[in-house]
């Protein structure tokens, strides 16, 4: 291997940037669904309950423990930051999409027992 490249860079000369790794795993499917009930819980819209329902259903590729799972995220968000107004609408979005859509909670995972 030549010199030049293993030497390190002398002064008045750029490294390359290394690559940066991997950010981490990537998010769990109940986090993308959390974030986009705060997508949803955004500046008020005239929408019907029917359409976020939807939306949330497909963020969780049609998995109701995934919608239960965002549920807790998102309470246990709210529990910490009990002022952060977002994240109360977030909860209150996905409580109405899992009404609305009609699933039954397992052992008060969605009931709120723990509230």
């Amino acid at each position: 291997m030549p010199a030049e490249l293993v030497r390190p860079p002398t002064a008045g000369q750029r490294r390359a940037a290394p690559r940066t790794a991997p950010g981490g795993r990537p998010p769990e499917r109940a986090q993308l669904v959390w974030r986009r009930a705060l997508e949803l819980a955004g500046p008020p819209s005239q929408h019907d309950r029917f359409g976020p329902a939807l939306e949330l259903l497909r963020a969780a590729c049609h998995g109701p423990a995934t919608m239960a799972h965002a549920l807790n995220l998102g309470r246990t968000h709210l529990h910490a930051h009990p002022e952060d107004a977002l994240a109360r609408g977030g909860v209150a979005i996905l409580e109405e999409a899992i009404v609305f859509l009609g699933i039954k909670p397992h052992a008060d995972d969605i009931t709120g027992a723990g509230r």
